[in-house]
């Protein structure tokens, strides 16, 4: 399971916002993809399925509650914690199913701007955070359009410096790494055209595969 997959998810569930009459298709889609990453098989019912998955995921099982989405990015908040820590000389656990998902991003991100792998991971865990809270499924306000900037990364734009900003990510960015606001603008800025050449790689499958139906 790659960070593709979690994209193709996104995707799919930007577009349901558009069409209510696939409302159950978002939930699903999640739910597959995450039974994917644990190496479960096919999840069926939607958030019961995905509560479990998710739960599965951060290695504490369902908790309580708690909506699936919170789940998740509960876990991704541990991480943003860890890797501020590592940055002090806590190592982190490289053996966390996230973390193994971020990692190649990482990777790509640490060598483009030339940043440590610990404060790449908490840019790259912070705009998967936030694009998770923006999912049709979280039940906080959403700080980004999912549809617009999915369509925007798939096409190959930019997301403006303007949206970085009013929604928060520059400012906690800064909070969680002490980057300068036009440094992290900067990574964010680089984090998302990595993501966009995801984005676009699905895409693509996705059209190779309706040209060969």
């Amino acid at each position: 399971m790659t960070m593709q997959d979690i994209l193709k998810a996104l995707m799919q569930s930007s577009g349901s916002q558009q069409q209510p009459q696939q409302s159950g298709a978002s939930g699903d889609a999640m739910s597959q993809v995450l039974g994917g990453l644990l190496g479960g098989g096919q999840q069926s019912g939607g958030g019961d399925a995905l509560s479990q998955v998710i739960g599965g995921l951060l290695g504490g099982g369902q908790q309580g509650g708690s909506a699936p989405a919170s789940q998740l990015l509960g876990g991704l908040e541990q991480i943003i914690g860890a890797q501020s820590g590592a940055t002090a000389g806590t190592a982190p656990s490289t053996s966390d199913p996230l973390m193994i998902l971020l990692q190649p991003l990482v990777n790509k991100l640490a060598a483009k701007v030339n940043i440590s792998p610990a404060i790449a991971t908490i840019i790259v865990s912070i705009v998967l955070k936030y694009l998770l809270k923006s999912h049709p499924s979280t039940p906080d306000e959403s700080p980004l359009d999912l549809g617009s900037v999915m369509q925007t990364l798939a096409s190959g734009g930019r997301i403006s410096q303007s949206t970085l900003q009013s929604s928060g990510m520059v400012n906690e960015v800064v909070r969680a790494t002490g980057l300068d606001q036009q440094q992290a603008v900067k990574t964010l800025d680089t984090t998302f055209k990595v993501l966009g050449s995801e984005v676009k790689g699905v895409k693509g499958k996705a059209t190779l595969r309706r040209r060969r139906e």
